[in-house]
């Protein structure tokens, strides 16, 4: 039986499948979920243009036998939550770094992303517009201590000065490695790189195992504090972040803070790419020169304002549909 939504989105109901070029959200299971109880405006504001533009709009659960008979028919398929690789074009769709902006993009999310490869060239970036936006978007999120996870309440107290905070993932054991050096490597080359203080934090969803061995590699160090304090809080005592690719360290950019990335990443362009413990030691010697594109209000704005999609902006359907589109037979 064909498991798939009503064109409309409010129920989940056995369907036949459609025979008219519509528009396929293909969904992992706990998306599925939040999607049928209508929790993502990103996805109820497409599926109203699409009926506006006179196309239906289903959702299917991901990789599901009626997911994978769609994909090979012609409609236009996006997928809510991760990348698959089809045999025709598609987009990827995913909340970004920064709540309220959205990915839909045509190679994937995150690591996945055209942003990857991309080239940003702060000189064609209106500086007027740039600055607006980033005051716009930092003031709300740091005044708030709004972060993708729920943070420690800020104090009014600044904490000690440090040189850099690491801040932890749970991505060392994927399948596919987007690593370049793993959590334990990050933590013993900036430790033994510097005698001032070093802040390490763990991730919301760091498994127990993981944890442990991070609390007991930084136990071997006298200048490493581990810190549950507000991720805002700690980038704006270092002077450096550390990170492999997390959104804490695209947050940092909000700070102005240098950023040094040692996993496979879309925002890079911005940041010091570290692949061996050699190259992240010299990065963190560096950390504090001069970088070419280190225009961090242009940045925010070329990759938020310019290629990601805000459900909330009031030229949101036009910019989503004209990515839509192009995946829907012609004529």
């Amino acid at each position: 039986m064909l498991e798939i939504l009503s064109p409309s989105l409010e129920s989940s109901k056995p369907t036949r499948a459609p025979d008219q070029p519509s528009l396929i959200f293909h969904a992992e299971e706990t998306w599925f979920v939040s999607l049928c109880d209508g929790k993502f405006d990103f996805v109820q504001k497409i599926a109203a243009k699409a009926t506006q533009m006179g196309h239906q709009t289903y959702a299917v659960p991901y990789d599901s036998p009626v997911s994978q008979t769609l994909c090979t028919a012609d409609h236009a398929h996006i997928f809510l939550g991760k990348t698959k690789r089809i045999a025709r074009p598609a987009l990827y769709a995913m909340p970004s770094y920064i709540w309220g902006f959205w990915y839909l993009d045509p190679l994937g999310v995150n690591w996945d992303s055209s942003l990857a490869n991309a080239e940003f060239s702060p000189e064609g970036v209106d500086a007027a517009k740039a600055r607006y936006f980033f005051n716009g978007v930092t003031g709300h999120m740091l005044r708030e201590n709004i972060s993708k996870f729920s943070q420690a309440p800020q104090t009014t107290e600044p904490l000690p000065p440090a040189r850099a905070v690491i801040f932890l993932q749970e991505i060392d054991s994927y399948a596919t490695p987007v690593h370049f050096l793993d959590g334990q490597q990050m933590i013993a080359t900036v430790a033994k790189s510097t005698t001032a203080r070093v802040y390490v934090k763990l991730h919301p969803a760091q498994s127990e195992v993981m944890a442990n061995r991070y609390r007991s590699i930084c136990r071997r160090f006298d200048n490493v504090v581990m810190s549950e304090k507000s991720i805002h809080a700690l980038t704006a005592a270092s002077d450096v972040v550390v990170t492999q690719n997390s959104a804490a360290g695209f947050e940092a950019l909000m700070q102005k803070k240098p950023v040094i990335l040692c996993a496979r990443s879309d925002y890079g362009h911005i940041a010091t790419i570290a692949k061996t413990p050699q190259e992240l030691r010299k990065a963190l010697r560096n950390a504090d020169h001069p970088h070419p594109k280190r225009a961090y209000e242009k940045y925010l704005y070329w990759f938020l304002g310019q290629n990601m999609l805000e459900p909330q902006a009031p030229d949101f359907e036009a910019r989503a549909w004209a990515r839509i589109a192009p995946l829907l037979p012609q004529g």
